[in-house]
């Protein structure tokens, strides 16, 4: 299985505000590295990097890691359409309501709005917002299945 997605940030603040503060994930470690071989996956010829991983629950997988050294920028507005190498993840939720209004609160940038389509398993709620980096995470409720039958397939 997918273990980690790990995210290149030029804010480290701003991602674990997003990620920790309003999504809710725990930081599962939090490492600064100054090792050539470690830096050379993200940041070829950088100095030093920061490493964090966040987690949302206890299973393999749902782990989200941020990377971050001196001279990653972020590079203008988020593009409204995807680009080769862009990057969704897609959350399950019980509460698609609850999560949009607090994400709306924080002055998120959304890429849509909730809507609804359909689905095999059933009618969908869904919405997309860019976190500090401009990936695309998309919130969906499956209305005939719930977040815990979701986790057992």
């Amino acid at each position: 299985p997918v273990r980690r997605t790990t995210i290149v940030t030029a804010d480290l603040d701003a991602s674990l505000h997003f990620y920790r503060d309003l999504l809710g994930f725990t930081v599962e470690y939090d490492v600064e590295t100054s090792a050539p071989a470690q830096l050379a996956v993200f940041a070829p010829g950088a100095a030093k990097g920061r490493a964090i991983a966040l987690r949302r629950g206890d299973r393999l997988g749902g782990s989200v890691g941020l990377f971050h050294a001196t001279g990653i920028a972020r590079t203008g507005a988020c593009p409204l359409s995807a680009v080769a190498g862009s990057i969704s993840i897609l959350l399950l939720t019980d509460d698609l309501g609850g999560m949009h209004r607090r994400l709306k609160d924080a002055g998120v940038p959304f890429l849509n709005e909730p809507h609804s389509y359909a689905y095999d398993r059933g009618p969908t709620d869904t919405f997309t917002v860019f976190d500090p980096n401009c990936v695309r995470v998309a919130f969906a409720r499956i209305h005939d299945e719930t977040l815990e039958q979701s986790e057992r397939r």
